[in-house]
């Protein structure tokens, strides 16, 4: 009887434990000059911002700012910009307000289109941008285009899918370099005090 009482109680725990997996669906790839990363391996620390301001635009009228950073960093410590590290960056000056999501889905580029304004396009043109970078004044965004596909979730949890292509001049070898990400289910993170993106752009 006492064996069948230690059986029962061992099937419940397996049962149990088996019923609180939570598989991890989100992946990230990286390629760096056509060549893939492996970004668990060669970077300690991996995080998301989102973020999204009201501001006011040049042209007088109030705008919503929608931002999500990716940034990978070589040190484990505090994620800051004067440390090696690799981003990409998606701002979105004109984001719908009604949402309130982080970040909408859509296509994002750089240049952007209209090379006169720098934040929402007073002529009509998107104002969607991404940008790929790494730490040093000399750092240029040269060109890039990218998907957010979807986001889904409620404030506090929400995960995004999407993927970008761009190029960016790297100061250290002074030569362009070349970037592409995919990411599937990556959850946004939106603690300011863990991001040195916070306020990217200005309010």
């Amino acid at each position: 009887m006492f064996k069948k009482i230690l059986l029962v109680i061992s099937l419940m725990f397996a049962f149990s434990c088996e019923d609180n997996i939570v598989e991890d669906k989100s992946t990230m790839k990286l390629w760096l000059n056509g060549e893939e990363v492996d970004v668990e391996a060669n970077y300690e620390k991996i995080t998301t911002y989102g973020e999204e301001v009201d501001y006011v635009n040049g042209d007088g009228n109030t705008y919503r700012k929608k931002i999500f950073v990716i940034h990978f960093q070589k040190d484990g410590g505090r994620v800051e910009l004067n440390k090696e590290h690799y981003a990409v960056v998606f701002t979105d000056w004109e984001g719908d307000a009604s949402n309130g999501q982080p970040v909408d889905v859509g296509e994002y580029q750089w240049p952007s289109v209209c090379p006169a304004c720098p934040r929402k396009c007073i002529h009509g043109a998107p104002s969607k941008w991404v940008r790929m970078e790494i730490p040093g004044d000399g750092d240029i965004s040269v060109s890039g285009i990218a998907h957010i596909e979807s986001i889904s979730g409620k404030a506090g949890s929400w995960t995004i899918s999407g993927e970008g292509e761009g190029t960016f001049y790297n100061p250290f070898t002074q030569a362009n370099m070349t970037g592409i990400i995919k990411f599937t289910d990556l959850e946004i993170k939106g603690d300011s005090n863990e991001s040195p993106y916070h306020n990217y752009g200005g309010r």
